[in-house]
């Protein structure tokens, strides 16, 4: 467990590769993909589409997200990446939704056992 906020993802190459490799978790408000890296320690990428809105929209759905992060930075694995996506409801939803449901996906990956297999760490 990470006792401190995560670095952030800022590189393309990043968000594909977790994409690829890592374990989704869906809700109404928020997509969460975790999978391992080998850069000791937890990393974290948030991103929003086109499709949530124009530049405003995006930027408070991903500000919503980045304060989630703050807030639950002691539930992220370390040596494990996580990028938040950001749907049209992340920016529009009561912000209780949006925490309830940001806990129902970290919770998921921590549990579940294709968390683990999603630690198979590809070099970059």
């Amino acid at each position: 467990m990470v006792s401190r906020i995560p670095k952030t993802i800022k590189k393309r190459a990043e968000f594909v590769r977790v994409g690829k490799v890592g374990v989704a978790a869906r809700t109404r408000t928020v997509v969460a993909v975790c999978c391992g890296n080998d850069r000791g320690g937890a990393l974290a990428g948030f991103t929003a589409s086109k499709k949530v809105g124009r530049a405003v929209k995006r930027n408070k759905a991903k500000r919503r997200l980045r304060s989630l992060v703050r807030e639950f930075c002691q539930m992220f694995c370390q040596d494990s990446s996580y990028v938040f996506i950001a749907t049209q409801a992340t920016a529009l939803c009561d912000f209780s939704i949006l925490r309830s449901d940001f806990l129902y996906c970290m919770k998921r990956h921590l549990k579940s056992d294709r968390a683990a297999r999603a630690k198979t760490v590809l070099p970059l």
